[in-house]
């Protein structure tokens, strides 16, 4: 046999073993390829989700502030009106006075009570996406393996 007879009787095996390895890597790239849409779906979805709770978050927070705000001028301006009753009866002026402040301080640790269970909740919510997500990945990443061992599993077999 001559050499070219022998490079023209490899290059038949050659071409189907190049044949192969393409659809094989084609095969390989289309489920990667869906694999990874799926991720960035997820990602994205969980992102937006995130955003909305955080804006929902951040509008009661400011509902909160802005009672809170109105709250304190309406007491600042009781005490400027004790400050005049002052010289009449000391002893009653003061005593309006602390109670102001105790109601004040009352009002504050309830608003900062409720923006902290907003806030807990805010994360728990978060993290519980987090936690759906990251389980959502592991199976679809599973799902991805299986995939390209089947694609491998029956080009060998086709082999």
């Amino acid at each position: 046999m001559t050499q070219v007879a022998e490079v023209q009787a490899l290059g038949a095996p050659v071409q189907r073993l190049w044949s192969d390895s393409v659809s094989l890597a084609l095969e390989g790239f289309a489920i990667s390829q869906d694999q990874g849409r799926k991720l960035l779906e997820n990602a994205l979805e969980l992102g937006a989700a995130n955003a909305k709770d955080s804006l929902k978050y951040a509008e009661e927070l400011r509902g909160r502030l802005t009672d809170a705000t109105s709250t304190a001028n309406e007491l600042l301006k009781e005490h400027v009106a004790l400050w005049g009753e002052l010289p009449k009866d000391p002893v009653a002026a003061t005593q309006k006075v602390v109670a102001g402040y105790v109601e004040g301080s009352r009002k504050a640790l309830e608003v900062g009570a409720e923006a902290l269970k907003s806030y807990v909740n805010a994360v728990n919510d978060l993290w519980a996406r987090l936690e759906r997500g990251s389980q959502e990945a592991r199976e679809q990443y599973v799902a991805f393996i299986g995939k390209l061992q089947a694609v491998v599993e029956s080009a060998a077999r086709k082999s």
